[in-house]
């Protein structure tokens, strides 16, 4: 069973919803008159908190009631009838209001157990409403409960989503039943090796294959798209039912999110796809080309002028950057020196390969059309004035600092809104 809480400030809204207009299988009612409509119960609750308006004249009330969501798997509530259901809810009332302590996942790093204000739900007024129309088919029971007690005592909602979360955990260990958080954990191991699988099978990364293969494998994956540019894809999830499991849940060290995951398709085809081969537009001769408007470096009082030494194995591409073509030419020990020193910024909506086009064009000196690439990819600001190549610098050192240079000019822009 997996449960969840909030306190809420629209009890007539979700009096309404909970009993689906009188059409939900009313399952329990606590201190409550009999026979009551469901905004007649409502009703009743405001009525209760009106008796009590004096003591809390100086701090309203302003979250008026509790909402709980109880949602057995369908194995624990196959068969059960309304008398099986109020006993799931007498236990799971039972066990949260005896709840004094929670662990707490906060800012700082480990648990914390925080001391709260312990419940009283079991006296106060509620009713549950049994819903069973749900996509995945399966039963689920809403509460709700007024914030005042029948003592005129405030219900702490205090880390109530935690609360139930713990509740939940104590009934399913009661009757034997999985814990939620151990399916999911069992999910997440379950849908990574699914990925790890597909990307070992591709040729080639393509998001359209990637996904056509995981849906062939029974999973139900929901690509997220950047609104202005829809080939561009910012994450993506996996859906089971009512859960939904991201992709920086899934693997080692959020390698499968989608500013990730060609990187990790190339570590796993280091033999297919050599780093010399990872980009898509190489150009025999750029500066032969013909019918193509190619940009010179702009931003610096001169060009770079890379000269390759004879024989030496040499890297080139065009790059594409506000209608212009710019000219990528470097050593390759150059290339492979950027590329090792490329880090794709957490939370960010640059790959790997967009942070590799920005430190060539720094390379190559195209400052401007570097700037424009990272503040398509999130990023923003510019190298400065003072940016250039030193005197005494190799290809080698040059490239490396390039590459750190395009971390940064990357990484997503934080931006504060005033109050």
């Amino acid at each position: 069973m997996i449960s969840k809480a909030s306190a809420i400030q629209h009890g007539q809204a979700m009096t309404n919803y909970a009993t689906k207009n009188n059409r939900a299988d009313i399952v329990k009612t606590n201190h409550l008159s009999e026979g009551l409509s469901p905004m007649g119960m409502w009703d009743e609750m405001v009525l209760h908190q009106s008796m009590f308006k004096q003591r809390y004249v100086k701090k309203p009330i302003e979250l008026t009631s509790i909402r709980f969501e109880l949602s057995p798997s369908e194995e624990e509530a196959r068969n059960w009838n309304l008398d099986d259901w109020q006993r799931c809810l007498n236990e799971f009332i039972h066990e949260i209001d005896n709840i004094s302590k929670v662990n707490h996942i906060g800012k700082r790093k480990g648990k914390s157990a925080i001391s709260v204000k312990p419940t009283n739900i079991a006296n106060s007024q509620y009713f549950a409403a049994l819903h069973h129309d749900s996509k995945s088919g399966i039963p689920h029971l809403h509460l709700v409960v007024n914030r005042l007690d029948m003592d005129g005592n405030l219900n702490d909602v205090k880390f109530i989503g935690e609360r139930a979360v713990m509740a939940a955990k104590a009934v399913n260990l009661h009757h034997g039943w999985k814990d939620a958080m151990d399916i999911r954990n069992q999910r997440i191991v379950e849908v990574t090796n699914a990925c790890m699988n597909v990307l070992s099978s591709m040729s080639a990364f393509d998001w359209n294959v990637y996904t056509d293969r995981l849906r062939s494998k029974g999973y139900n994956i929901e690509l997220i798209r950047d609104k202005t540019n829809q080939a561009k894809v910012h994450g993506y999830r996996f859906k089971f039912g009512r859960t939904t499991i991201k992709a920086s849940e899934l693997g080692v060290g959020r390698n499968l999110t989608a500013s990730k995951i060609e990187s990790t398709f190339h570590r796993l085809h280091p033999q297919a796809f050599p780093i010399s081969q990872r980009s898509s537009a190489f150009v025999p001769n750029p500066t032969t080309e013909e019918g193509r408007d190619v940009a010179k470096p702009s931003g610096l009082s001169h060009p770079y002028n890379v000269v390759q030494p004879k024989g030496s194995p040499c890297f080139r591409k065009v790059l594409q950057v506000d209608g212009k073509h710019f000219n990528i030419q470097m050593l390759t020990i150059a290339y492979d020196a950027m590329n090792s020193c490329i880090k794709v910024p957490e939370n960010g909506s640059a790959s790997h390969n967009d942070i590799m086009n920005v430190a060539m064009l720094l390379f190559m000196g195209y400052l401007d059309a570097a700037t424009s690439m990272s503040e398509s990819c999130g990023g923003g600001g510019s190298p400065g004035s003072s940016w250039g190549r030193d005197k005494d610098e190799d290809d080698r050192d040059w490239a490396r600092r390039c590459a750190m240079q395009a971390n940064w000019l990357c990484k997503p822009i934080k931006r504060s809104r005033r109050r």
